[in-house]
């Protein structure tokens, strides 16, 4: 009988082994959201007034120290609760950079956001028009001239003059300097 009880512990441990894990550590169930996005190996076809652009994933992960909340920087701990996910975005077969992550600062906020994307790159994205002062992202967070920068140190023959991110949907429209213009259904 003991045989029995040992076998079946066994199998329920190995089956939560095998759980897709969405909510890890610091990230909350919601937060976690952000992390189904975009998946790894799989391109995401954008029709656009001008033709197809397209978006690849090649990696996607979470670094988490897995210590308790410290505020203030306390005994030197820092909170590194990190996700990060990194491909490349193809306009008329020149291929630019894409990274985005977030970052857990505070237990009772949302993560905040970052997005590097052909050019143009927001980090910390924390605006009046896209976070309340509760840290709470509206559910299209815009990324123009107001919060971000263009890399200049790299050239593309197009640049986003804005992107429009749904927090759990990822890029729902677009429009870049060579005219291209993207909105999803």
């Amino acid at each position: 009988m003991k045989f029995y009880y040992i076998i079946i512990c066994f199998f329920l441990c190995l089956q939560s082994c095998y759980r897709k894990r969405d909510n890890i550590y610091h990230f909350t169930q919601c937060d976690s959201l952000y992390f189904n996005t975009y998946d790894t190996l799989r391109p995401y076809i954008f029709d656009t007034n001008k033709g197809k652009d397209t978006l690849w994933i090649m990696e996607k992960g979470v670094e988490e120290n897995y210590n308790e909340w410290y505020f203030d920087n306390v005994d030197g701990a820092v909170f590194n609760a990190f996700f990060y996910c990194e491909g490349s975005f193809i306009h008329n077969g020149e291929e630019g950079q894409f990274d985005y992550s977030l970052k857990k600062i505070k237990e009772d906020e949302d993560p905040i956001m970052s997005l590097f994307i052909g050019v143009r790159y927001a980090w910390e994205i924390s605006d009046y028009r896209n976070r309340s002062k509760t840290g709470i992202y509206n559910d299209t967070i815009i990324i123009d001239n107001l919060n971000s920068k263009i890399h200049v140190e790299e050239s593309h023959s197009y640049i986003f003059d804005y992107i429009k991110w749904h927090k759990y949907v990822g890029i729902v429209e677009y429009k870049l300097s060579d005219g291209t213009f993207y909105k999803s259904d």
